[in-house]
């Protein structure tokens, strides 16, 4: 068949895992979302509408909040912008909480391409199910016109007023966790960046099918499936960037996958559920190899047979289904992966200091952010550091790459 053929992943019969061809030809269905919410050139009030009603549809997924259970703050803006708007924090406490104080909690930060917030992400079945608080931020949209930072602001000062208002919701301020899909994965790794600037570790990062590159230059990049392809990702990272996109002043707060393996180091420990036909395969495996040349804990989970959303989409409308067994074996791996953050922290405690000790190199060393080399149908191959030498692989670069799947990459240092 021809390369074109071989991109389009649509149909779910060709590309789909048979037990999640449901949720697979849902999101063949939701073809023109992207292109519609992200077309600069439909009127604004068009796009808001469509904007709504997707919204209304994918609400539909999970059942309605109890607002004796939910309660809804207004958080003030960051140290970067404290003049911000109020933004809005959904949270949802458990009925019977894991420990009578200092709960985790998981910050759940929505996707939707950037263009809007889908709340598609049952709070309080999960604060029920692992007995910990759950707390979902509503940050700004390029639909509304505010591209970067803006959308970044409004999830740090969500998590700012987590932390200070602790007591209140009975939550360690040391366990908050990070969790987002697509687009909200995005941010998710992105406040990651942000807050380490600031000298904050979240408890960890958990993500689905995160955004992480603004450039398509990776062997995934050509990849189109169902709502979210090539064009939907340039589309999302022009309204986000603006001008600024593809160029090398592209930060790690704006795109996580811009950072170098040294400022990587020093990261909470991140959880990455890949999918297999995802336009952002490439940009999530080489963030993967950046991490762990950086020791940050990391897992990375490549799932065969689904594009962007669709195994995830399964995970929650298939999640008690005995038939989809692959889903629940999703929904498994997560559950230990949220258990392993609850119980234990797996913080690599270096600094940028330690690693370019240990590599011998200057405190100052540092490399520009160049583009990738593109990787197109390359063999994969691993680069890796010869045992007893020191001088092997300049770990820093942009361009160092490891060109292979992952399957629950873990560093087993737990501690207590």
């Amino acid at each position: 068949m021809g390369i074109e053929k071989f991109y389009n992943r649509d149909s779910g019969e060709k590309w789909g895992h048979p037990e999640i061809l449901a949720a697979y030809d849902m999101m063949a269905g939701s073809i023109g979302y992207a292109e519609t919410l992200l077309n600069d050139h439909l009127p604004i009030e068009e796009r808001r509408e469509f904007m709504l009603k997707a919204e209304a549809d994918f609400a539909k997924l999970v059942p309605p909040v109890d607002p004796a259970r939910t309660t809804t703050h207004e958080c003030p803006g960051c140290a970067d912008e404290p003049d911000a708007p109020l933004v809005k924090l959904h949270v949802s406490r458990p009925t019977t909480p894991r420990a009578k104080k200092n709960l985790p909690c998981i910050l759940v930060i929505p996707g939707g391409g950037l263009a809007t917030c889908f709340q598609s992400t049952p709070c309080e079945a999960w604060s029920d199910k692992y007995g910990v608080v759950v707390a979902q931020v509503m940050y700004r949209t390029v639909i509304t016109g505010k591209g970067y930072p803006e959308p970044l602001n409004d999830c740090e000062a969500a998590y700012n007023f987590l932390v200070e208002h602790a007591a209140e919701f009975n939550i360690s301020p040391k366990k908050i966790i990070l969790h987002g899909n697509s687009s909200g994965g995005h941010l998710a790794l992105a406040l990651a960046h942000r807050l380490k600037r600031r000298g904050i570790t979240p408890r960890g990062a958990l993500v689905w099918v995160p955004i992480l590159d603004d450039r398509p230059t990776f062997y995934s990049s050509h990849i189109d499936s169902a709502f979210w392809g090539q064009t939907s990702a340039a589309a999302s990272a022009r309204c986000y960037l603006g001008d600024l996109m593809g160029t090398a002043d592209v930060s790690p707060e704006a795109y996580p996958n811009r950072a170098t393996v040294e400022e990587c180091v020093g990261l909470c420990p991140t959880f990455i559920h890949a999918m297999m036909n995802d336009v952002g395969l490439g940009s999530q495996m080489e963030y993967a190899a950046k991490l762990t040349a950086a020791g940050v804990y990391t897992e990375i989970h490549c799932w065969g047979g689904s594009q962007h959303c669709s195994l995830t989409t399964a995970a929650k409308i298939d999640a008690n289904d005995p038939d989809d067994k692959y889903a629940q074996i999703f929904n498994a791996v997560q559950d230990k992966e949220y258990e392993d953050l609850f119980s234990n922290d797996p913080t690599r405690p270096w600094t940028v200091e330690e690693y370019n000790k240990e590599w011998g190199r200057p405190v100052a060393a540092r490399v520009s952010r160049q583009a990738p080399v593109p990787l197109g149908p390359a063999p994969f191959t691993v680069a890796r550091k010869p045992c007893n030498s020191k001088a092997s692989l300049d770990m820093t670069g942009q361009n160092y790459t490891t060109h292979i799947f992952f399957f629950g990459v873990v560093q087993k240092n737990l501690r207590k």
